[in-house]
This record gives C-alpha cells, sequence and structure tokens, in this order.
C-alpha cells in the first residue's frame, strides 16, 4: 500500500474541507513594511539532495532528443527535516533557502520544523534519489510524512505530505524563504489566495521566478521581510495567527507564509506542495499546476524508473559490506546529480554553502557574473573535484558522463588570450591551465591556480582514451595543452590542494608527474615524439627530486623524518630546502614549514610516483600517524588535513573549531593500504583485509540518509557526526567508489605513473606498482 497515494480523503481535500469555528482570512492586500540589507543561507550540512535522472542524447547534451525529455532543470537539498536550497535553472543557482511548515494551537507556542521536530530521513529505496522524511512533535500532537522529489519532466519540485492530527485545534502554515538568483537579498514577493496568475506564494527577481502551490486551497497568506514586524513567522510567534495580510514585498530579503486550509478535528489529511520555476510568476505557476494536474504516484514511478535504469547499467560494487554497497549506489545518484543539464559534464563540488546559518550574504545583484561580492558556495565547478567525480563514475561503469565532463574541461581551458600567471620570476601565458573554480558556464569564481588542478584533467583524458570511450586524438589538444603548462610553469604550484600556501607539494607533485607520463603516452599515440620525450623527461626528473625538496630529516614530529606539506612557499624563487627555518603563516600563526605533517605524500604511493614500502613513505607515514590520526570510537580511523589546519565551524554555535577529520583522507589511506598489500606476496583477500577498517570507518562517517560530509568532529558526543562543512560532498563520495572499486577488484583503479619515479634519494627500495598498460589509439 501507498503511503502518500491518492485516496478518497485526498480527493475531497481537493475540494477543500471547511475550517470549523475559523473564519476565513482577508484577501491579502497592499504592500508590506520594512526592508532587509542581509540575509543568510541554510545550513551546509544537507540530510538530502537529488534530481531527475536525465538521460544525454546521441551529442551529449540534455535535449529534447534525449530518451528523458523533456528535461528537468530543478536541484533540491533538505536538512534538519525541511526543504532547504533549490537549484534553478542551473546547478549553480540556488532560488531558495527553506521551506518549511509551522504548527500553532490555541493553547501552545509556536512548532517550526526545523527547530523543534523529532524526525527522520530515508532514501525511498537504494540508488533513487527521492526521500521519506518524517517530522513529529514530540508532545505526540501530530506526525508529518513528507516524500520529496523533482517532477522528472517540469522544473518542479514535490513534496507530498501525510499529516496525521491526533489532537484538534492544530493549525498548519507554509513557511518559505526565497533566494531568487543566488542572493537572500534584492527579491520581490507576492502571496495570494486567488485571482491572477493564481492561489499561491511567488517571488522573483529579474528572470529567475518561482510558485509555491498547493493541491488544497490556501486558507491565508502574507509576504513581507524577513525578521521585520511583517514576517509572518513573527506575527505567529506573536499571535498564532496571521494577522497581517500583505500582498506584496518588494526588494529585500523576503519571506511568505501560507496557511493550509485543513480541518481543525483529529484525523490523517494528504496533499502536495508544488515548487515551481520559471521566467516568470506566470509561467513558474503553470509549471506548478500542471505537475498538480498529473497523478503524484506516476510522476514518481517516472522518476524512479529512470533513476532505476541508470542503476542498472553499472557495475555492482560494494562486496566488502551490505552497507557500503547500500552507499555506493546513493553515492552514485549523488555525483550524478551533481551535473548541470545546461552544461553537460559541469560537476559542482557539493549543493551547499558551508556554515550557511552563520554566513551573512549582503549582495543584491541579481547575477553572479556582475557581482564579486555574490555567494559561490560549493556550488561551483572545481577542476578537481569534477576529475575525481568524472573518474569515479568511469569506476562505477558510467561510460558517458566522463566523456562529458572532459569535454567540459576541454570548453573552459585557458588560452593566451587570458594573458599570462605572474608570480615573482615566474611569467608563463595562461595557455592550457585552469582557473581555481568556476560557474556551472565556465564563468571563473576564484582565479588562482593549483598546479594539481591543471594536472588531474590530464588523467581523465588519459583514463577515458584507455577505456577506449574517444579516440587518443580526442584528449589531444586538452592533454597537450595542459601538459606544455606544466613544464612551463612548474614545480612550484601557488596554491596547494588546500588552496592555502604555495610551494612544493609532494601531493602535488604526484598528480603532476604522473599526468605528464600520462601525456606522454597520449603524444606518443599522436605521432609527437618531441613532446613525448619532453614530458617523460620533466616528470622523471621532477619525480627523482621530491625527496630532496620536501622530505625533512629535521622535523618536529615522531622521528623527524618525513614528508613535510610545502616547501618553498611564499615564491618560486624560494629556497627548496626542508630542513631549513623558513616559515609560513597558518590562520594568524607564524609555524616552520619542516613541522606541518600532513598525509598528501599517500598520493605519491597511490599514482606509482613512489613505493609504498620506500623507508620516507614508513617514516613519513608514521609522523603521519602520530599527529593527524584519530580513532573514532565506534566508528573507526579518522584524519585531520594537516598539523595547524584551522578549516572548521561548529553549526550549533557559529564558532571556529579548528580542523576537524576529512573522510576523504580515510579512504586515501584505504587505497594506500591496497597498494602496499600489492607490494608483497599476498592474497587478494589479504590486501582487501587491510582496506576494510578504513571503508567501514567511511561507511559510517555517512550520515543516516547517506551523505558523506567533508568534515566530521573528532570527539565528544558528536563524534564521527557531519560539521557545519558541507555534505554531501562529491569528492568523498568519488573517494569511496574509488576505494571501493580498487577492492572489488583488489588493484587499484587509478593508472599509476609507468616510468618516473624509481630508487631516488632516501628511497631504496624499488618500485612494487607495476606500469601502465600502453596506451591505445
Amino acid at each position: 500500500m501507498r503511503i502518500l497515494g491518492r485516496t478518497l480523503l485526498f480527493a475531497a481535500l481537493g475540494a477543500s474541507l471547511p475550517l470549523a469555528g475559523v473564519a476565513r482570512a482577508a484577501t491579502p492586500s497592499g504592500a508590506a513594511p520594512g526592508s532587509s540589507s542581509a540575509g543568510s543561507w541554510s545550513q551546509g550540512s544537507k540530510d538530502l539532495f537529488g534530481a531527475a535522472y536525465e538521460s544525454y542524447d546521441e551529442d551529449l547534451k540534455y535535449s529534447a532528443r534525449s530518451d528523458t525529455a523533456p528535461i528537468s532543470n530543478v536541484w533540491f537539498t533538505g536538512a534538519s527535516g525541511i526543504l532547504t536550497e533549490v537549484f534553478w535553472p542551473t546547478n549553480d543557482t540556488p532560488q531558495t533557502r527553506d521551506s518549511q511548515l509551522l504548527v500553532t494551537a490555541a493553547d501552545r507556542g509556536l512548532f517550526e520544523e526545523r527547530r523543534d521536530a523529532r524526525r527522520s530521513v530515508r532514501w525511498i529505496e537504494r540508488g533513487v534519489p527521492a526521500f521519506r522524511v518524517i517530522t513529529e512533535d514530540p508532545g505526540g500532537r501530530f506526525r508529518i510524512e513528507k516524500i520529496i522529489f523533482a517532477d522528472p519532466d517540469r522544473d518542479v519540485v514535490l513534496q507530498r505530505l501525510r499529516i496525521t492530527r491526533k489532537v484538534g485545534g492544530l493549525r498548519f502554515f507554509v513557511l518559505h524563504n526565497p533566494s531568487a538568483g543566488n542572493t537572500p537579498l534584492g527579491d520581490s514577493a507576492m502571496a495570494s489566495t486567488g485571482g491572477a496568475p493564481g492561489a499561491g506564494l511567488f517571488a522573483w527577481q529579474g528572470p529567475f521566478a518561482q510558485a509555491l502551490v498547493t493541491s488544497i486551497r490556501w486558507r491565508d497568506a502574507t509576504a513581507g521581510f524577513s525578521g521585520t514586524e511583517s514576517d509572518g513567522y513573527r506575527d505567529l510567534q506573536n499571535h498564532r495567527t496571521l494577522t497581517a495580510h500583505y500582498r506584496d514585498a518588494k526588494d529585500g530579503d523576503v519571506v511568505l507564509t501560507g496557511e493550509l486550509d485543513l480541518p481543525l478535528s483529529p484525523g490523517v489529511c494528504e496533499l502536495t506542495l508544488a515548487l515551481g520555476f520559471g521566467r516568470d510568476i506566470d509561467e513558474a505557476h503553470r509549471a506548478a499546476q500542471a505537475s498538480l494536474g498529473e497523478d503524484p504516484d506516476a510522476l514518481l514511478d517516472r522518476y524512479r524508473a529512470q533513476w532505476r535504469a541508470y542503476q542498472a547499467s553499472l557495475r555492482p560494487l560494494g562486496s566488502a559490506s551490505p552497507d557500503l554497497a547500500r552507499l555506493y549506489r546513493s553515492s552514485v545518484a549523488v555525483m550524478k546529480s551533481l551535473e548541470d543539464r545546461a552544461h553537460p559534464g559541469a560537476f559542482i563540488a557539493s549543493p551547499s554553502v558551508p556554515w550557511g546559518d552563520v554566513r551573512l550574504d549582503r549582495a543584491s545583484a541579481i547575477s553572479p557574473r556582475t557581482s564579486s561580492t555574490i555567494t559561490g558556495g560549493y556550488h561551483l565547478v572545481w577542476p578537481r573535484d569534477l576529475s575525481q567525480i568524472a573518474l569515479a563514475l568511469l569506476a562505477a561503469g558510467d561510460t558517458r558522463s566522463p566523456v562529458a565532463a572532459m569535454r567540459f574541461m576541454k570548453g573552459i581551458q585557458l588560452s593566451a588570450s587570458d594573458g599570462t600567471w605572474d608570480f615573482g620570476s615566474l611569467h608563463v601565458s595562461k595557455e592550457g591551465s585552469f582557473y581555481q573554480n568556476t560557474w556551472s558556464d565556465g564563468e571563473p569564481y576564484w582565479r588562482g591556480l593549483e598546479l594539481d588542478q591543471v594536472a588531474q584533467p590530464i588523467d581523465l583524458c588519459y583514463h577515458v582514451v584507455e577505456e577506449r570511450l574517444v579516440a587518443a586524438g580526442a584528449c589531444w589538444d586538452l592533454a597537450r595543452r595542459a601538459a606544455d603548462f606544466l613544464v612551463a610553469f612548474g614545480p612550484w604550484t601557488p596554491l596547494d590542494r588546500w588552496e592555502e600556501v604555495s610551494g612544493v607539494s609532494p601531493s602535488t607533485l604526484a598528480f603532476v608527474c604522473t599526468a605528464l607520463v600520462h601525456a606522454a603516452e597520449i603524444a606518443g599515440a599522436m605521432g609527437d615524439p618531441e613532446r613525448e620525450a619532453r614530458y617523460r623527461e620533466t616528470a622523471e626528473r621532477w619525480a627523482r627530486q621530491i625527496d630532496g625538496w620536501t622530505f625533512t630529516t629535521q622535523g618536529g614530529t615522531a622521528n623527524g623524518r618525513y614528508f613535510v606539506r610545502v616547501d618553498g612557499t611564499g615564491s618560486p624563487d624560494a629556497p627548496r630546502d626542508p630542513n631549513d627555518e623558513r616559515r609560513y603563516v597558518l590562520r594568524g600563526r607564524s609555524w616552520l614549514e619542516r613541522d606541518i605533517v600532513d598525509c598528501g605524500f599517500l598520493r605519491l604511493v597511490v599514482l606509482g610516483v613512489r613505493p609504498a614500502l620506500a623507508a620516507n613513505i614508513a617514516d613519513s607515514l608514521a609522523a603521519c600517524d602520530a599527529a593527524l590520526r584519530v580513532e573514532v570510537p565506534g566508528v573507526g580511523p579518522g584524519f585531520y588535513r594537516y598539523v595547524g589546519d584551522g578549516y572548521g565551524f561548529d553549526p550549533l554555535s557559529g564558532e571556529r573549531t579548528g580542523g576537524m577529520l576529512w573522510p576523504i583522507l580515510t579512504g586515501e589511506r584505504a587505497e594506500y593500504e591496497l597498494a602496499r598489500a600489492l607490494e608483497k606476496p599476498s592474497s587478494p583477500a589479504a590486501a582487501r583485509k587491510r582496506m576494510r577498517p578504513y571503508l567501514d570507518a567511511m561507511g559510517r562517517f555517512a550520515t543516516s540518509s547517506q551523505m558523506l560530509p567533508e568534515q566530521v568532529f573528532d570527539r565528544g558526543p558528536r563524534a564521527g557526526q557531519p560539521t557545519g562543512s558541507a555534505a554531501p560532498l562529491g569528492w568523498a563520495h568519488a573517494e569511496l567508489v574509488l576505494a571501493l572499486r580498487a577492492h572489488d577488484d583488489a588493484t587499484l583503479f587509478r593508472r599509476p605513473m609507468s616510468s618516473a619515479g624509481g630508487a631516488t634519494r632516501g628511497d631504496a627500495t624499488p618500485r612494487g606498482t607495476s606500469a601502465a598498460p600502453p596506451l591505445r589509439d
């Protein structure tokens, strides 16, 4: 039996039942007083995230020729049991802050779903990102059950509600906070219980409009400004009902409140809320009403079927445990949902603004292209995160998304006309490089430079060629231009992978050297022996020098012997001596370069630049574990990013916590443990066993709704639970999938550097990772 199927009661509610003992409210009219100067976003840690699955057409685009057309262009998130940011028409443009139910009774205060409810969130089925959310009054007066999903054919998010009232006198309101055009400010709103364009709660800014409508009538509604006397939330706090009925609120942080026309007597009611989008409120209203005009069961069945078909095309990874197999399916759905539809292959990092509850946004421009202060959050494209996600989808068996991602990266690659990178003595054309991150249309947001983010798209190219998804010629332009840039600019990077300091970084060099060797193989396949030799020679030369540049013998942790986070900070001309007295500043504190331990050196092993059993790797592993490893009770091993990390906030207090544990790093350790096992005579079962504690910990770091966060708490009653940081984080889900593929195959999925590395200073152990197979054209 379907919990939210159509029933006789639902049909009756469509005509609206009378509210016994309550007079119908006045029609909203007039303009709300007040204004707003600052707004904030919802919390960064999401309990749910999804979108309709859409298939590519034959040109790897989303169009009327796609098998799943018409295309749905909405993405939804939720936290604390309520709907939070909804994105439209692209995956980087949030249009709402949140939308929740409020409940009043004559003898009780105001009940707020996000604050007061006892709640649970579950996927409706494995691998299908539609969610069953239950919020309950701790006092037992009522229960609200929702199924949240997107209309698979329209730009509409649906919430199917079943409200069980166990006592009489309860009144239910919808509080809707728009943030049209990716800013809480500059919006206009209208509340209507009838008349053109129809009954609903409306908001707009420029070409971004939305309409929240319901399958039953609105009894009452008002528009106002958040935090002012016209705010419906304040009105309900003070009076338990709406005493003000404003039709309009213009140019500010607007808020909309409407009362649902539900009976006051105990009973069960079912209804649907539809949030539609369009270029104006008429178009948005038509979209929402069209969704309400269809059988909600049929819409949900179509939504399920499209996701089921995609999941059926993938590898059945997750042999380690049933829980990890379930998380694998969720991870694939999360990653695929991060892709834009207008710009195929544009995978954003996360659909959140980290620490949004404590982050104010004072921008009022409707376009993120014209305001330097408008919030990008994590709903931006990072070349690193995109490459990781695309490789993970490839590891899962998706053969089309990685090619779309490669094409997107080729489209946003910089050219000579973009100018030069100027750092000290370095003045190098931007030709072939990538900006730190961009919007999903390729417009830059942060204009920094990280060499690992130039290198990783080369590896993505290499892997799609190796999998015979494209010919080498399809990748050559991207790989050639990026590799030429790396040779001209490296090995010093203006930003390491944590985007905070410059220098020579073991982690960055692992990606750079591997990418150059892979570019050399593509060059060979393309008949360019000069570039093939230059790329390979550069990679081998830099790989031989990594230890001399970044391995200290006089550090302050363990036996003092380990790879430092970076060396030669501040300038490409700085000395590269890991034993010198050079310092840099982290979060206001001065540190010796040689005292900053991180575990990024593990990428040297996983990418085949150093053997797992090398002496310098073993010493560094001991330092990493001594300084950064935490055994979380009941969860397993977690790792800080580096000594002195200060990047973190407590979502409850809004105060800085310092850096917390990153699940990504637990996944990276799992891959290292496999590489280490493969260098010893051992069975596949023994190799997999070494990975299990780390894979199991990653699984336990996921929320109950299968979202992997950027960070989790390191201790106390919330140990192992998400901080206020971004969740879901695509990079974390990608790392899990790559580690699960490695576990099931008992071999690393990433093809390693084929000939660079070997015995270098401090590394007497011969390289044990097998060479990559020859490139196929």
